[in-house]
């Protein structure tokens, strides 16, 4: 049977995930997903990439707040609500867009925790980020929020294990911060996905995802190593880049629920 395994949000780009046992779908990704944004001085977004340190920063969500926590750090508590007149212009990949400024005592709390100045910045429903339409339904527009290109990432146990078969020292699918993961399948068999159905809801299989050194961090440490990308290589080079997992579009509204199946349509 082929099923939802594991939905996952990242509420602050970079920082921990919060495994959901259900969501609304939304255009531009699962509720609070990658809503909140860590900037420099000069507006330029900070991830893993640079600052892996951010993986250790863990995160709750408890009616109108997410709490943050750090070791040794006093709990820091976000409104989900965030009123805001003060913008700041956030540069993301080759996005440039205004969001909100949070607040100062965040700016000091995250500052403090990474040892340089930043930001925390918000995209409330008012922020746009629109995606190029190119190759995409022309019949209407699509935004996505603080992700790095698409609002839902998709990747699959099967392939995982595949990779694991693979590698000396087995690594979990945190790794790969996927928003929906699904099992049942061929390792794979998502490279071939156009357009699928989870639940009640139908997604577009758009581009798969080139991987980058985020996924040689451990999320559990923030220890970095070679793997998996050394091993990926070998096997999941397209154009020069790394793939692991599918990028989607939510072509249709409605809630997901772990144990939906999920079913090719194309």
């Amino acid at each position: 049977m082929f099923t939802l395994d594991q939905i996952c949000i990242y509420p602050i780009k970079s920082c921990a995930g919060i495994d959901l046992q259900s969501s609304r779908v939304l255009d531009r990704g699962f509720p609070l997903d990658r809503r909140w944004l860590l900037v420099d001085e000069k507006g330029q977004f900070i991830s893993q990439r640079s600052t892996p340190l951010l993986s250790q920063i863990k995160l709750s969500h408890e009616k109108d707040q997410l709490i943050v926590s750090y070791p040794d750090k006093t709990l820091l508590y976000l409104d989900l609500n965030i009123h805001s007149d003060v913008r700041h212009t956030v540069k993301i990949w080759k996005d440039s867009l205004e969001a909100l400024w949070v607040s100062q005592a965040c700016d000091d709390w995250f500052s403090a925790v990474l040892d340089q100045p930043v930001h925390l910045i918000h995209m409330n429903e008012e922020v746009h980020r629109p995606i190029l339409r190119v190759g995409l339904p022309q019949d209407r527009s699509f935004d996505v929020s603080f992700a790095d290109g698409y609002p839902y990432l998709l990747t699959s146990q099967s392939s995982l294990d595949d990779l694991n078969g693979r590698l000396k020292q087995p690594i979990p699918m945190d790794r790969f911060r996927a928003n929906l993961v699904v099992s049942g399948f061929e390792a794979f068999a998502e490279d071939h996905w156009k357009r699928i159905k989870i639940g009640p809801v139908e997604f577009l299989v758009v581009k798969p995802c080139a991987r980058c050194q985020v996924t040689t961090i451990d999320q559990k440490t923030g220890v970095t190593s070679k793997e998996p990308l050394k091993t990926l290589a070998g096997y999941r080079k397209q154009n020069g880049k790394v793939m692991f997992g599918m990028n989607l579009l939510a072509l249709g509204s409605g809630t997901v629920s772990l144990k939906d199946p999920v079913s090719i349509i194309e």
